[in-house]
């Protein structure tokens, strides 16, 4: 199971308009939430000396977070970094894209991955760059292959199994979604019979796969293309995470984005005073944010369990734990966790 930064989740824009229809159910209410029993204290997570700030964006199981650390100012490059066990690994930067990293995902054996990036200047005063895949191994961040003329090419999803998903421009400028199989390291693929324009989002625990292509949210197994419906005045989705058969994202009506919860039929569920969805556990505790006021807040599947303990909480693990990054007076953003005590 992936559970992705809030932050790094495509909102829906201006380009989502009222119009059209779809399908919303709102699925049986949830057993008294196990949110709700719970009091929430922040735990920085062990980092090296001279680490002065940093987050987390993505865990696996119980107990391996992964995110990226800073040791310096704006001139310093960020660092990936893993918490697997309570013990710290510093990943470094991408070799050959030094220059930023942002962590997608992690496996619960511990394999982050993400993009890195590589400045080449500017144009017209806006940076100019491209975007490299990687993939960590033996403590260290290492580029993953790409398709010859291939650019910009992100790694978003790890799968239980270690295969990797990606996506980017291929040598025509179209988007296209790349593999990189566990069974043949050193290899990347392009997978065919996906929708146009594919990105793997999130792999949940059976291996079903949750993709965004256009305006459009799917999932996919064992060969089968599942298309998810929106709900009632939406005419874009955008899903999340994925765990447990159930599915999270965002959707907009009348121009006003919202957190759509998929339940374990498919069926569709606006989040209540929901502004987007961004993660979600195997027990159905939702992360994301609550339109008003704008904040993290948790549901628990389609009951609101209020803000989340801090303005930074940006995934949650099947133990309950929430991850992101804890501001202590006199310091910068720590990494943080909030188990459920």
């Amino acid at each position: 199971m992936n559970n992705r930064q809030r932050t790094s989740r495509s909102l829906l824009t201006a380009a989502v308009i009222a119009a059209g229809a779809g399908i919303i159910a709102q699925p049986a209410q949830a057993a008294p939430s196990a949110a709700a029993a719970c009091t929430y204290k922040p735990t920085l997570l062990p980092v090296s000396q001279g680490v002065v700030s940093g987050h987390v964006f993505a865990t696996a199981g119980t107990s391996t977070y992964a995110g990226r650390v800073d040791s310096g100012g704006s001139s310093v490059p960020s660092h990936a970094a893993l918490w697997k066990n309570g013990v710290f690994t510093d990943l470094g930067t991408v070799p050959g894209a030094e220059d930023d990293v942002t962590i997608n995902d992690v496996s619960t054996s511990g394999v982050v991955v993400g993009t890195g990036y590589h400045s080449t200047g500017s144009t017209g005063g806006w940076p100019t760059g491209e975007y490299y895949p990687f993939r960590s191994r033996d403590g260290r961040l290492e580029q993953l292959p790409v398709p010859a003329g291939a650019k910009n090419v992100v790694a978003d999803a790890i799968s239980p199994n270690g295969d990797i998903y990606g996506s980017g421009q291929d040598a025509a400028n179209n988007r296209k979604l790349f593999l990189w199989p566990a069974a043949q390291p050193g290899t990347v693929v392009t997978p065919t019979n996906f929708p146009a324009g594919s990105s793997v989002i999130d792999v949940d625990a059976d291996g079903t796969l949750a993709i965004n292509a256009g305006s459009r949210s799917y999932l996919w197994k064992d060969g089968s293309l599942k298309t998810l419906p929106l709900p009632t005045g939406a005419t874009n989705s955008q899903i999340a995470s994925i765990s447990n058969g159930r599915a999270v994202g965002s959707a907009a009506a009348s121009g006003e984005p919202f957190g759509v919860l998929w339940d374990k039929n498919g069926l569709a569920a606006k989040l209540p005073n929901s502004y987007q969805a961004g993660a979600i556990n195997s027990s159905g505790l939702i992360v994301g944010d609550s339109a008003r006021p704008r904040g993290a807040a948790l549901w628990q599947l389609t009951t609101a369990q209020g803000a989340a303990p801090g303005p930074n909480v940006y995934t949650v693990n099947d133990a309950g734990t929430l991850a992101g990054s804890y501001y202590k007076a006199g310091t910068l953003s720590m990494p943080a966790i909030w188990p459920c005590g």
